[in-house]
């Protein structure tokens, strides 16, 4: 099995889970412990540009504004506002909405969560990744 597959109700699943430490948990933690972990909401992918020949930097700069209204394209913020409200709604729904910490910035969720809410979490379809909230301490200089 892999350090992402864990089974749910006889199911074997490939989940978002990250983290070799935070599969252990998942599957060696005694009821009621809970671990400190970030949820990122899922975000679509980015086309890096393309490498051609060089080009003059006015070929660079971005079209005019009138230009960029014009294109149809689905808009990258809005996606991931609607898995933000996803996994948003499935942390009410654990009741640990009054303990996550929103951070609209990098789209993500940081919450102590027990091993059973974790696999539900990871189950939500607006999750990307779930992985170990990493603590760092300050060294004295």
């Amino acid at each position: 099995m892999s350090d992402t597959a864990f089974s749910v109700k006889g199911k074997n699943l490939i989940a978002p889970i990250r983290g070799a430490e935070l599969v252990a948990f998942l599957h060696d933690s005694p009821g009621g412990q809970t671990k400190s972990i970030v949820i990122e909401a899922a975000r679509p992918p980015v086309n890096a540009p393309s490498r051609g020949k060089a080009v003059s930097p006015r070929r660079m700069l971005p079209p005019p504004a009138a230009a960029l209204s014009k294109r149809p394209t689905k808009k990258v913020s809005d996606t991931a506002q609607a898995a933000m409200g996803e996994i948003e709604q499935a942390l009410k729904r654990l009741g640990l909405d009054g303990l996550a910490r929103r951070n609209d910035l990098s789209g993500s969720f940081v919450v102590e969560a027990t091993a059973e809410q974790i696999r539900e979490l990871a189950a939500t379809p607006g999750v990307q990744a779930i992985r170990p909230n990493r603590r760092h301490r300050n060294i004295a200089s």
